[in-house]
């Protein structure tokens, strides 16, 4: 999985959870310490000692201020914690990025989103970072995360809003500011729409591959890789047409019915797109 990103100058989370066969426990006391290390140089940024706050269960966190994410560079996180009076340490990293403000405006449900949609295509064999090649030539910027959250914000939600019947008025949104939000019962869909947007953005960036002439030198030829990226989209695309449609089926229908098509029954579908929230990091204590 890539680093998780955190935008400059942002108030960000960063999170435990604590797990014990499987099922979220506290440690002693309640009681879970961390310290920053800022990796790139040494510097400490949170004290070793200070004390994160409980939120329920077995989660527990801690808000980076502006201050502490001025610096862009590699982070360490180390939980320290006990479990039956025996000392416990976890350690969790992440990159003070640029900027970010399409992935900062996303909730942090949708930002989950974003993460998983990236995740798939984060074993690239192309590129020797991981994600797709584009982030080794001229974009060498390319931050997977942030272009997944533009995409998820403005192509895709448009062709969800837009494409097949009914149209969806008012037009959904996403983000923390959003009108009318995408309903987290649909997670799943927007989803499968965003990863399948995604490839077809990828396949866009290699459409102006040049053939090098007159020139003996050995070279890697990307020219076919547009070819090959939208082939995927259309598999992709097919699948998450498909629930979209049952999507907007239950909208013309009501959420109460099904309706017969062709012949054959089609229920309503709800997607639970429970995982656990991409700011926490998991540990497993293993057996009592």
């Amino acid at each position: 999985m890539a680093i998780r990103p955190v935008p400059q100058f942002s108030p960000e989370p960063v999170g435990l959870m604590i797990y014990q066969n499987g099922i979220l426990v506290d440690p002693d006391n309640d009681s879970v310490t961390l310290e920053v290390v800022n990796t790139d140089n040494n510097t400490i940024i949170v004290s070793s000692g200070t004390v994160s706050t409980r939120e329920t269960t077995g989660k527990y966190s801690y808000t980076l201020n502006s201050q502490q994410t001025s610096i862009m560079g590699n982070y360490q996180v180390t939980w320290s914690y006990s479990i039956n009076n025996s000392p416990r340490l976890s350690t969790d990293v992440y990159q003070v990025t640029e900027q970010m403000p399409y992935w900062s405006n996303l909730t942090y449900d949708e930002r989950q989103m974003a993460v998983v949609v990236f995740d798939r295509l984060n074993h690239s064999f192309d590129s020797t970072q991981g994600g797709p090649y584009l982030q080794d030539m001229t974009q060498s910027s390319f931050n997977g995360y942030e272009q997944v959250a533009f995409i998820m914000t403005t192509e895709t939600i448009d062709y969800c809003n837009y494409e097949f019947q009914p149209v969806f008025v008012p037009a959904y949104e996403i983000g923390v500011g959003a009108n009318a939000p995408w309903p987290p019962n649909w997670y799943g869909i927007l989803a499968s729409q965003t990863y399948a947007m995604t490839i077809k953005h990828i396949a866009r960036q290699y459409i102006e591959q040049p053939t090098p002439e007159g020139m003996n030198a050995a070279w890697l030829n990307r020219r076919d890789y547009y070819d090959r990226w939208m082939e995927l989209y259309k598999i992709e695309k097919e699948i998450s047409d498909k629930q979209l449609r049952q999507m907007k089926r239950a909208y013309m229908v009501g959420s109460k019915r099904s309706m017969l098509v062709a012949g054959g029954l089609i229920p309503r579908m709800f997607i639970n797109p429970a995982r656990p929230h991409f700011m926490y990091a998991s540990v497993n204590m293993g057996g009592v």
